[in-house]
């Protein structure tokens, strides 16, 4: 693998190098004819410096590409591998010490024992060395070694690389059952002029003195723990903030998003069950997505979410992931049956899997999402047990009140009129699988694609007999079909749905 991108780097840089070569030889044209025409003008010293540039031009074409086109090929090669450049000429002796982008990763550097601490040791002094011989500028920095946790961090390297002005900064520690526990330096909080902080597997620790990243854009954190209240006071600091994501993070028990106002993409990925969920002041928020990756019992005293109020404060939202926890919480409180405001700009839906038989007040809060977005095209429901109880006659029959921005309330289908795929995971044939299905059909006339992920436990035959079940309902749609996949979401089966 190491090989293959090694050579990969290598094609980019010959190509580089072939480009160059075209522009040389255009150029030694130019000077031949320069230098060997015979004009009165042209004075004797300048012939003469022209033929000392062509002979150097002939001579040694590498020695002569200009700074940008070394400074590209170098920055497209293993940091080790540009060092070796040095040796080419004298021209390139120092200039891999100027490279702007510092990628320090296995190919730098393979740890055998990484429970060895005179080779950590080892590695960290390499790495130390060949900070201290750069010269110029650092814009990005990456640390991503197989073995190396955040306890090398103990010689603050940031804290060197906050002085020569870095706007992207990766520290990829390895992960292991002490991780959460090694804090990194807070010298990270020093490097004011970051657009791009991504950290794994380790501490983060927000100090007293810190005065915020007004240039952050990026912030992806996996693996961290963070103290409880980080997305209620870091956030504010970083006013710019365009993309957070934070996955299996440890600590935080409340998601309080208030700004940035910047802010477009939320992705969060925890081991634990929030206790709230709120968003304010985002006005271009257009993709939510909050997971649960493990059970946990609920608990009775579950803090009430007040849902209209976070997700009216979303005007921009386009798409919405929820696992099964996130859409428990959000039924904490009262749930009506839409929203306010329509939710304009919502066309994907994705709910998670269901961990709890009983789910009619999840369903509550998912028959209140789907009511409240006209225009939504995607729908993907994880789990079929969520769909239990549901009376879709009754549930998802237009409302009389008032529209609000919603289609005609006395419109038949106005919640799926751009509705165009459902995909449907661990299907299990059920009536209620089939009722949702067939109010989709008749209701939909933009359907094209319905896509069942049957469980493991269904047998073909059961899922043949709900296929012919389906295409026996009425479908408004022209272009309607229904595909079987199996698990690695190959296709099995697929049948295209008559019109009515």
């Amino acid at each position: 693998m190491l090989l293959k991108r090694y050579l990969h780097l290598l094609d980019n840089a010959a190509a580089l190098m072939a480009s160059f070569t075209g522009f040389v030889d255009l150029a030694l044209k130019v000077l031949r004819k320069v230098t060997h025409t015979s004009d009165s003008s042209t004075s004797y010293n300048m012939i003469e410096k022209r033929k000392v540039l062509l002979a150097e031009f002939e001579g040694d074409r590498i020695s002569n590409l200009p700074a940008h086109l070394i400074q590209l090929i170098l920055t497209s090669l293993p940091i080790r591998e540009a060092g070796k450049t040095s040796i080419l000429s004298r021209q390139w002796r120092h200039h891999w010490r100027n490279i702007t982008r510092l990628v320090f990763d296995d190919d730098f550097y393979e740890l055998e024992d990484s429970d060895s601490e005179s080779e950590v040791n080892s590695l960290v002094m390499r790495i130390q060395q060949a900070l201290q011989v750069h010269d110029g500028p650092i814009s990005e920095f990456v640390l991503s070694i197989s073995g190396l946790t955040a306890a090398a961090d103990n010689l603050h390297l940031v804290s060197y690389l906050s002085n020569k002005g870095i706007s992207a900064l990766s520290l990829l520690f390895d992960f292991d059952q002490h991780s959460y526990g090694e804090e990194i330096s807070s010298s990270v909080f020093l490097a004011r002029k970051l657009d791009s902080l991504k950290l794994q597997a380790c501490k983060l620790k927000v100090p007293t003195w810190f005065v915020g990243f007004t240039r952050l854009t990026v912030l992806q954190l996996e693996m961290v723990c963070l103290p409880d209240d980080f997305f209620q006071s870091f956030l504010l600091e970083c006013p710019l903030l365009e993309d957070l994501r934070a996955s299996y993070v440890v600590g935080p028990s409340k998601l309080e998003i208030v700004g940035p106002p910047r802010l477009k993409v939320c992705i969060f990925r925890a081991y634990r069950v929030l206790e709230t969920i709120s968003f304010s002041s985002t006005p271009l928020l257009s993709l939510i997505s909050i997971q649960a990756e493990m059970y946990v019992q609920y608990v009775s005293d579950t803090t009430a979410v007040d849902i209209v109020s976070t997700f009216v404060s979303l005007p921009a939202l386009q798409q919405l992931n929820l696992s099964f926890e996130c859409l428990h919480l959000l039924a904490a409180g009262p749930v009506p049956d839409r929203f306010p405001t329509a939710l304009h700009h919502l066309e994907v839906l994705d709910i998670g899997n269901c961990y709890d038989d009983q789910c009619l007040l999840e369903l509550e809060v998912l028959l209140c999402l789907i009511r409240s977005s006209p225009n939504l095209y995607k729908l993907t429901i994880q789990d079929t047990r969520i769909l239990d109880g549901l009376n879709v006659e009754r549930e998802l029959t237009p409302l009389t009140s008032e529209s609000n921005g919603y289609p005609d309330p006395e419109a038949e289908g106005s919640y799926c009129q751009s509705l165009t795929e459902v995909h449907v995971r661990n299907g299990k044939g059920s009536r209620d699988e089939l009722d949702l299905l067939r109010f989709l059909l008749a209701n939909a006339p933009r359907l094209s694609r319905i896509v069942i992920k049957p469980e493991y436990k269904l047998s073909w035959g059961s899922c043949v007999d709900f296929l012919e079940k389906v295409r026996q309902c009425e479908c408004v749609s022209k272009e309607a079909e229904i595909i079987y996949v199996n698990m690695s979401d190959v296709i099995l089966l697929s049948r295209r749905l008559a019109t009515s």
